[in-house]
């Protein structure tokens, strides 16, 4: 038998393997939404017709009269780990919560080659959530769902919750964006400490040649690769663990909401189509400045910020909410270990945060 032919009989048994892995764990995804909803809860995959798209949400949890959170993921084009493919994933959440885990547009098992570039704007994504809030109002017979953003998602969540606040009954940033320029003016700072600190002289040399923020193009993503060197997106340090990545991404893996076309939607052209051939969306999320656009939310504030955070900036993300007017109440929540995306710990700081909310609000209800 050939060396070559040993090498395919091998594959293919490994990704035999794979598959059967990836089936065995989606009956069990599947066993456990169908106890929860024996149960009296929900755990339904949603398709809709958003402003002539197509749509996703996941909907779960143990209790139908829980208040409703509703999720926006980060990237853009990045539906983790709060995506449709959280299918009983986050028992913390849906202990307490209806959580509607979404797709969005471009995103995921929302993704199609056949969404129009044009409708690729902020304000679009906005208009798509509030199109969303208005089914979940509907179905659940309320008059307001929570928002909870992430990264990204705090930038269209942020917006929403300006535009529409009488259907927000809390507003939720977890790695809050204020203003792309300040945050890499003050990245740039801190490279440029911790390089002298370091003698890390080709860094330096390097960071002398970008000139001023906005830094764009290919001169970002070196600048970008310097942030992670430093642990600016996932922080660890000889206490500290980073953030597990794959660990985000595996609830998609074995999803039974999702087809392994679906999972490369997620993971490439979902995400390159959002992130990289997206450039007036890009364009305008430079332009987003919270400082000057957004000086009041009315809904309870609720913003968690990774302490060694540089993609959104940990100190400007602090600053610009001690100086939010929140006439129902605000609240910053550090989260001492981790940078950019949370680690397992500060996961576990969040997920009581949440708890904490959501019986507040069952209170107050």
């Amino acid at each position: 038998m050939g060396y070559l032919k040993i090498i395919g009989i091998v594959l293919v048994v490994v990704i035999l393997v794979l598959l059967a892995v990836r089936w065995g764990n989606q009956w069990k995804i599947k066993q456990e939404g169908k106890e929860i909803i024996k149960n009296g809860g929900i755990s339904e995959l949603v398709e809709l017709k958003v402003n002539d798209t197509k749509q996703f949400l996941l909907i779960e949890g143990k209790d139908k009269k829980k208040p409703i959170i509703l999720f926006l993921h980060g990237g853009p084009g990045q539906p983790f780990p709060f995506g449709v493919s959280a299918r009983t994933a986050f028992p913390e959440i849906t202990d307490h919560f209806v959580a509607v885990y979404y797709d969005q547009r471009g995103s995921g098992k929302s993704y199609s080659k056949d969404i129009p570039m044009k409708t690729m704007k902020i304000n679009q994504f906005v208009e798509d959530t509030d199109v969303i809030v208005d089914y979940l109002m509907k179905r659940f017979n309320t008059d307001k769902v929570m928002i909870a953003g992430t990264s990204w998602g705090t930038i269209v969540g942020t917006k929403y919750s300006v535009q529409h606040p009488e259907k927000v009954s809390a507003y939720i940033g977890i790695s809050q964006f204020v203003n792309m320029k300040e945050n890499q003016q003050r990245a740039l700072d801190w490279l440029l400490d911790i390089g002298g600190k370091n003698k890390d002289k080709s860094m330096l040399e390097d960071l002398d040649s970008f000139g001023e923020p906005l830094l764009t193009g290919k001169i970002e993503e070196r600048f970008m690769k310097f942030v992670s060197k430093y642990g600016g997106d996932n922080y660890s340090d000889e206490n500290v663990k980073k953030a597990d990545i794959f660990g985000m991404l595996k609830p998609s893996l074995i999803s039974p909401d999702y087809s392994l076309g679906d999972i490369f939607k997620a993971t490439v052209s979902g995400a390159s189509f959002s992130l990289l051939k997206a450039k007036g969306l890009l364009a305008e999320m430079n332009e987003v400045n919270f400082i000057t656009e957004v000086d009041e939310l009315k809904m309870p504030v609720y913003i968690f910020q990774g302490s060694h955070d540089k993609l959104t900036n940990y100190e400007l993300a602090r600053e610009y909410t001690e100086k939010l007017k929140a006439p129902a109440g605000k609240e910053f929540i550090t989260l001492e270990q981790s940078a950019h995306y949370p680690n397992e710990e500060d996961f576990k700081v969040v997920f009581a945060k949440l708890q904490e909310i959501a019986e507040a609000t069952a209170v107050v209800q």
